[in-house]
């Protein structure tokens, strides 16, 4: 339990050492559990130093495969300087700690993105791997959790030309709030930083939500013995 303890808390220490540094994953550390099915609709300005806007709308769908891995298919759009790139993305969101034990949910996401068009202004893949925290709390009777953590984009492949990605790895930092809405999970990001200002919304609407845990379900009616079904014949 110490160790458990103690591992909590430097992930937290992490994040407050981070807290200023920009970017957006939209994603708590929280699984969304086996069999759970949803979709999430975002929209996301970047506001980079001595550059242009960029504004990266992207539509996902999840898929709980197990209580501690989800998987991501999503695709997007990102525009800057008048021109637009479409791009589609597949990632998973790792369980590693639950606040049962440790006192914060931590997971790893990881995203990779593959552009459509434009191929020469993007790299030819964009890894984004991040180290989430979160912890739900009621305000006012509604759920809010708070989450953050650190991120790395990680492009693969050089562009001559580049616009829609970096030209190389980016360590961000990650501060955000989920509200919970019922089957409806409305998701806000804002990053300040000195070189770059990024906000980004999302909306994440619950298909099917996860199934109870094994202990949480209604127990079968246990068996009668023998001798019970003969007295209850009698």
């Amino acid at each position: 339990m110490r160790l458990m303890a103690g591992l909590a808390e430097s992930v937290l220490w992490i994040i407050l050492c981070v807290a200023m540094l920009p970017a957006q994953v939209l994603i708590t550390g929280e699984n969304g559990g086996k069999g759970s099915q949803a979709v999430m609709v975002s929209a996301n300005v970047i506001q980079p130093e001595d550059f242009g806007t960029l504004a990266n709308a992207w539509v996902q769908y999840a898929y709980g495969l197990t209580d501690r891995l989800d998987a991501f298919a999503s695709y997007g759009n990102i525009t800057v300087f008048g021109r637009s790139q479409s791009y589609a993305a597949i990632g998973s969101n790792i369980g590693l700690l639950r606040r049962s034990s440790a006192g914060l949910d931590v997971a790893l996401y990881n995203n990779a993105s593959i552009p459509f068009n434009h191929r020469q202004q993007a790299s030819d893949v964009l890894l984004s791997s991040a180290l989430i925290a979160s912890r739900p709390v009621k305000v006012m009777g509604r759920t809010l959790t708070l989450y953050g953590g650190v991120s790395r984009q990680t492009p693969i492949g050089r562009a001559p030309d580049p616009h829609f990605t970096p030209l190389s790895a980016v360590h961000t930092g990650i501060a955000g709030v989920a509200v919970s809405l019922g089957k409806v999970t409305l998701y806000l990001e804002f990053n300040p930083a000195g070189i770059q200002q990024s906000g980004g919304i999302g909306v994440l609407y619950a298909i099917r939500p996860p199934a109870p845990p094994a202990d949480e379900k209604t127990p079968a009616a246990p068996a009668l013995d023998a001798s019970a079904e003969k007295r209850s014949f009698r």
